[in-house]
């Protein structure tokens, strides 16, 4: 029997883009897109001004173009985008959509943030999901990086980190 796969990419935009931190593993993930066999989706997040990240967090970015849009090497892929104003890109638009697979598959940026948090959901809604851990990236810091792949470990079962090798 045919497993049916999808790749959720989050947030492959330019906003999140930085040399050191994220760019590494945006690129990855652009590269397991051109090879991916199953389907694939870019999820991306834009702030709402009546969002808690900006009447809790105070934090007002992602709201043009110089962040929302997506990095250019993805953009060129014409994958279908979904937009999020929240950690999680599972919503009313995205669920329907994951519900059609066997198995999800995460990349994209902050593994401690918005990857740990589509993993959970997917897993709460009983998604089969795992995290491809050498496209995921943080803007936070390596320990945090380590942190957040460990996390994930736990939460969703070793098995389900996966390498990008593991997928073409």
């Amino acid at each position: 029997m045919h497993m049916k796969q999808l790749l959720l990419v989050i947030d492959l935009q330019k906003g999140w883009r930085h040399a050191a931190a994220t760019e590494t593993a945006m690129l990855r993930t652009v590269t397991l897109c051109k090879q991916f066999k199953g389907d694939i989706i870019h999820c991306c997040f834009r702030n709402d001004p009546a969002s808690a990240f900006t009447t809790q967090l105070g934090w007002k970015r992602f709201t043009s173009p110089k962040d929302t849009d997506q990095i250019p090497e993805i953009a060129a892929l014409n994958l279908p985008v979904y937009w999020a104003s929240t950690y999680s890109r599972l919503n009313g638009e995205t669920v329907p959509i994951v519900r059609q697979y066997d198995h999800v598959y995460l990349a994209g940026v902050f593994t401690d943030i918005s990857i740990a948090a589509t993993a959970m959901g997917l897993f709460d809604h009983n998604i089969p999901v795992s995290v491809v851990s050498d496209c995921v990236a943080t803007l936070h810091g390596q320990d945090v990086q380590a942190a957040g792949l460990k996390s994930l470990d736990y939460a969703l079962g070793k098995k389900h980190l996966v390498s990008s090798r593991d997928l073409v």
